[in-house]
């Protein structure tokens, strides 16, 4: 009996561990920094969005949920991936509508200006995302029918193990321990760096503009889609830098919503109206920054207001996942202002005011006058040695003493503080995991960490400025 126990438990063991290495190789990549919109959507409740956007990454970086959530209460969604096309459209909403019940799908209709994919990472995001099944089939025979590259090699990206099979080369920690935004993030990309971005050159509409019947095939797909589903549609055209061809086919849009009574909104014409500067509302030509996003939002629930009703959904049970989305985005906001301060005047109140954060703060050598802003954290600053601030509660955790051995401080069950004391800026002193964060001059070096996001925001030094006296012969 053992004899023939022993091939079933060897099978069960065997697909457990390929089960297990398949989850630390896999694609899970949409937006090109480790997030995933589908992992997001399949960490939701049953029928809790009331307003999903589908498309790009112009809807991923214009389009921020938290705003919608902290302004009125919304449940929005964002499902974009960066370079989402028309087939991928489709059959992400298809992919939404199965445990999804939005009130209104709003599509930015970017996917028009081009057929197929200049980039590989882009296939990679829309195909390996999405799981197996008679839809993810679809999606890739559709894909094959318009990419030689896809049609060649449709066997790797079917079985997905040759490209997995790879990825061993590159795997990080989060392969192996999945960001936490991925299990209640609502699908946007934060971004406060803000470039100039060139204003679309645009030509007066005549209404004469015409789509290709794929085009109109493709929003009638989508029209009936929503309505088969109990749901609305709506289109958009985020601000994007366009080229010969695109003005038309956004014109061509406006032309077919108005005559299919569908509202769409081409944010290139409505800029203006809508108040974006160009001068700071961007983080390139064509992607929104969090002050444009923000603009985008008060502009869109206005303006979804007219489509259908959105109920404020803000203290019920079944939505707290959007509560942590908005800390996600307050946290992450404090994070970047701290991680681009070069002042300690202004380095120690956004520290003092953030939410689960760990930070050392190191004091060897000399301090003088200007790092007095650190009495508000409670630091004498000629008292030199180790500190230790988290989630606003301070500690002297180590002298400056060569007998003081070794401190062992978890930051949050992933990340360790090493401190120890051999001389003045000798290297070792504060390591941060593998990253060196000892005093490298005269002053203090502060090594923040975010426990709610487990990552470092900044590593930054402030050096004291010795005063120098210069002799002259007279």
């Amino acid at each position: 009996m053992k004899k023939y126990l022993a091939i079933p438990i060897f099978c069960l063991i065997a697909v457990l561990w390929l089960g297990r290495v398949y989850d630390v190789l896999r694609w899970k990549d949409t937006h090109g920094d480790y997030l995933s919109s589908i992992t997001q959507l399949d960490s939701l409740p049953d029928n809790s969005v009331d307003a999903a956007f589908v498309g790009s990454s112009h809807v991923y970086a214009g389009i921020y949920p938290s705003y919608f959530w902290e302004d009125r209460g919304i449940s929005a969604f964002n499902t974009a991936i960066s370079g989402m096309d028309r087939d991928s459209a489709i059959h992400y909403v298809k992919y939404l509508f199965e445990h999804q019940s939005p009130r209104v799908v709003v599509v930015d209709v970017f996917c028009l200006t081009y057929e197929k994919h200049a980039q590989q990472g882009n296939i990679y995001r829309n195909l390996l995302s999405f799981p197996l099944s008679k839809d993810g089939l679809a999606q890739l025979d559709a894909y094959a029918a318009k990419d030689e590259s896809v049609s060649e090699n449709k066997p790797d990206y079917l079985t997905r193990w040759p490209i997995i099979h790879t990825r061993y080369r590159e795997l990080t920690r989060r392969d192996f321990v999945s960001d936490a935004p991925n299990h209640f993030g609502k699908g946007e990309y934060l971004n406060w760096e803000s470039r100039t971005a060139d204003k679309a050159v645009l030509t007066e509409a005549d209404g004469n503009a015409q789509l290709s019947a794929d085009h109109e095939a493709w929003l009638k797909e989508l029209k009936e889609l929503c309505e088969a589903h109990g749901s609305t549609l709506a289109l958009m055209a985020l601000p994007f830098d366009t080229y010969e061809g695109d003005q038309e086919k956004m014109d061509a849009t406006a032309v077919w919503a108005e005559a299919n009574g569908v509202a769409f909104w081409n944010f290139n014409r409505l800029a203006e109206k809508i108040g974006l500067d160009y001068e700071t509302d961007f983080f390139d030509s064509s992607h929104l920054n969090a002050l444009g996003a923000k603009k985008a939002a008060l502009f869109l629930e206005d303006e979804l207001s007219a489509v259908c009703e959105l109920p404020d959904h803000r203290g019920e049970a079944g939505y707290e996942s959007w509560d942590l989305d908005l800390h996600y985005f307050t946290q992450r906001e404090n994070d970047d202002v701290l991680a681009q301060t070069t002042e300690l005047s202004e380095f120690v109140p956004l520290l003092a005011g953030g939410q689960d954060l760990c930070a050392v703060i190191s004091i060897e050598g000399e301090c003088g006058e200007e790092f007095e802003a650190l009495r508000s954290l409670g630091i004498d600053p000629s008292d030199s040695g180790k500190w230790l601030w988290r989630n606003g509660s301070l500690s002297k955790v180590m002298e400056n003493d060569p007998n003081a051995g070794e401190l062992m401080i978890d930051a949050d069950g992933f990340s360790t503080f090493r401190l120890r004391y051999l001389g003045d800026f000798a290297p070792g002193n504060v390591m941060l995991d593998r990253s060196d964060c000892s005093n490298t001059t005269d002053g203090c070096r502060i090594a923040v960490y975010d426990s709610f996001l487990h990552r470092v925001v900044t590593i930054r030094e402030f050096k004291y400025e010795k005063e120098e006296f210069k002799y002259f012969k007279f």
